[in-house]
């Protein structure tokens, strides 16, 4: 089952219940309706992706790239080598260790993750959109719709 998340997906459901005012049914699709703005019907434009030249500032001017503030493989061996100014040099020298090659600061690095309370409190549509899920969304027919306009002005004839 797809969910519902605009009017298009609906299709003449919530104007019949206007229509012959049936309150509770238009409650009801209104309800299943998606609260975000950009996936209303009328926000669903076809994507044009401009063709832009992007320039890396970090390679232009020579620097790393930040790092995640997850643990990472050569962690290990930087801990190490901390450990052993302060060994052999003191708080000073581990301190200089630090400041030249920081550590990490969390042992994962996840940015989507959420407390599992939070998680758990979010609606379908919230948590449809942190899975990443995109409902598929039929191209307009221009002859359908002549053809529908013909069926209607035949039985308003």
């Amino acid at each position: 089952m797809t969910p519902i998340i605009n009017e298009w997906q609906l299709d003449c459901r919530l104007n019949k219940a206007i229509n012959q005012q049936q309150r509770a049914d238009f409650s009801l699709w209104l309800a299943f309706l998606s609260p975000a703005i950009d996936e209303m019907a009328e926000f669903q434009t076809p994507q044009f992706t401009p063709q832009t030249a992007t320039n890396d500032l970090y390679a232009r001017f020579s620097l790393q790239q930040p790092r995640s503030y997850g643990w990472q493989e050569q962690d290990l061996a930087n801990l190490n080598r901390q450990s052993q100014a302060l060994h052999q040099g003191g708080l000073r020298q581990l301190k200089l260790q630090q400041y030249l090659v920081q550590g990490p600061l969390v042992l994962s690095d996840d940015n989507a993750k959420l407390a599992p309370e939070v998680n758990q409190n979010l609606d379908a549509h919230s948590k449809r959109r942190r899975a990443g899920g995109e409902v598929k969304r039929s191209e307009a027919d221009p002859a359908a719709l002549y053809d529908i306009l013909q069926q209607l002005q035949q039985t308003a004839a």
